[in-house]
């Protein structure tokens, strides 16, 4: 037995390291960019491609050379669009960070592409199943302890347990 019981905890913590290293690649998971034919309402998350010398334009204004622009959508006319981008995020201690925005004009001759930011109902799906499974795996081997032994313990304590709130009654 005590070959299967390194086997079973060997099997949990390759489990927990799986889940751990798939929760870091999907981080950003919840949010997906989706192509849109119309422009987008006011305020609308969007991302704007735009053309190789529309982005060296920008790049006088924002201080970065990219093809695509992420920012909120703050108007839009016949000829441009508008794009609220955050230039400089600095760290607060009241809310945890500031940000600092400009508004960019983008012309419509330079742009290739609209996006709308939309929630992912299939990969946030797939973080809260990881999230539970990993729960899961920290529960069972932190109360339950990793044995498959009948009583492995000789009628001691099993695991450790670990009190995450305490209420005081009475004071």
């Amino acid at each position: 037995m005590e070959r299967l019981d390194r086997h079973g905890k060997a099997g949990c913590r390759r489990l927990a390291g799986a889940a751990v290293v798939l929760a870091a690649v999907c981080s950003s998971a919840c949010y997906t960019f989706q192509p849109t034919a119309s422009t987008p309402p006011v305020g609308t998350d969007v991302r704007v491609s735009v053309s190789d010398a529309q982005a060296l334009e920008l790049t006088q204004q924002t201080g970065q050379l990219s093809r695509t622009v992420d920012g909120r959508l703050v108007g839009a006319s016949e000829d441009s669009v508008f794009v609220s981008v955050v230039t400089l995020r600095l760290p607060s201690e009241i809310s945890g960070s500031r940000q600092l925005r400009q508004s960019v004009g983008i012309p419509r001759t330079g742009v290739e592409g609209l996006a709308t930011r939309e929630l992912s109902v299939l990969r946030s799906g797939v973080m809260a199943a990881l999230g539970s499974a990993l729960v899961a795996v920290v529960v069972r081997q932190v109360v339950v302890g990793g044995s498959n032994e009948e009583e492995p313990d000789d009628g001691q304590t099993i695991g450790t347990l670990v009190p995450i709130i305490r209420i005081p009654i009475g004071r």
